[in-house]
């Protein structure tokens, strides 16, 4: 259901230009849940999506990062105690999110380096957004969030 509830997020979000819930809803997972539980939600996530949007780079490296950003939640967001370090950590894996997934893409065109700088600034644009989005939510709807996905938990 976490997974289901993750893709929708997704669905929903890929058509609004990127304003998507997607990494703050796995800092959620990962810093309400076990670590088992987030890891695995957010890995058939990725599955799901490979599943209806086909099996390519760009799919095959959502289940790369994805995971491991629930890891890093788990681990590092269970340890900081303030909201704003928290959002902060969101903003910046929401950040590199768009990268990390491009990486093939990029070691693929072997750009030059005025090419690889050209293609980093056009993503940043909207990983700017993507970590915004990320930061604001995590300050405003993490706790709310968080009391309501474990008392459902339980």
């Amino acid at each position: 259901m976490l997974a289901s509830i993750l893709y929708i997020i997704q669905l929903i979000g890929s058509g609004l230009l990127y304003i998507e819930l997607v990494n703050f809803t796995i800092l959620l997972y990962g810093v309400s849940l076990k670590r088992d539980e987030s890891y695995l939600s957010v890995a058939i996530f990725c599955l799901l999506v490979m599943l209806t949007r086909g099996f390519g780079l760009w799919t095959i490296m959502y289940l790369v990062v994805f995971p491991q950003y629930a890891l890093i939640y788990s681990t590092l967001g269970k340890r900081l105690k303030s909201e704003y370090s928290l959002s902060l950590l969101g903003f910046f894996l929401a950040f590199i999110c768009g990268t990390l997934i491009d990486i093939p893409y990029i070691i693929a065109a072997g750009l030059d380096y005025n090419g690889l700088i050209v293609r980093l600034l056009l993503g940043f644009q909207v990983s700017i957004v993507n970590a915004l989005v990320t930061f604001v939510a995590t300050l405003f709807l993490l706790n709310p969030l968080k009391k309501l996905l474990l008392m459902l938990n339980t």
